[in-house]
């Protein structure tokens, strides 16, 4: 059974309930999931897993200077260095991601493969089109 491991930081409960659903489609495909904070996860878990989903809220400005908090950014600071697992990103956010994601993929550079899909979401809640990009995801790998 392969394995994946959703990582979040959560500012107030959206970006976890966010994490939580996406955690939820994998295991309507047959995935193992393990949904964890930034503060507890296990690196090991991370380096074992088949699929990394890793998100933060949108820190910054209203329509600038948008990127990953600090226990995010020390969450990647601090992860081994890991080549199994294929990527994904997440984020809530208010107005806009700006340049969140580019942010969150310099901050892995090295670390992990290249991201191959980027999530984001107001509500912290699933689309059908988050699930079909999932099932994309899931497919490839």
């Amino acid at each position: 059974m392969k394995k994946a491991i959703v990582v979040y930081r959560s500012h107030s409960g959206v970006t976890r309930r966010y994490g939580e659903e996406i955690g939820a489609a994998l295991k309507k495909h047959g995935i193992q999931v393990e949904i964890t904070s930034v503060g507890d996860c296990d690196f090991a878990a991370v380096a074992e897993a088949d699929y990394l989903l890793t998100g933060c809220w949108t820190s910054g400005l209203f329509f600038v200077l948008q990127h990953p908090d600090e226990p995010w950014m020390a969450f990647v600071r601090d992860m081994p260095e890991t080549k199994r697992p294929r990527v994904g990103l997440f984020t809530t956010y208010k107005l806009a991601t700006g340049s969140q994601f580019p942010k969150m993929r310099a901050a892995l550079a090295g670390k992990t493969n290249d991201p191959v899909f980027e999530l984001k979401s107001r509500n912290g809640h699933l689309s059908a089109a988050d699930e079909k990009t999932l099932e994309g995801f899931l497919a490839d790998g």
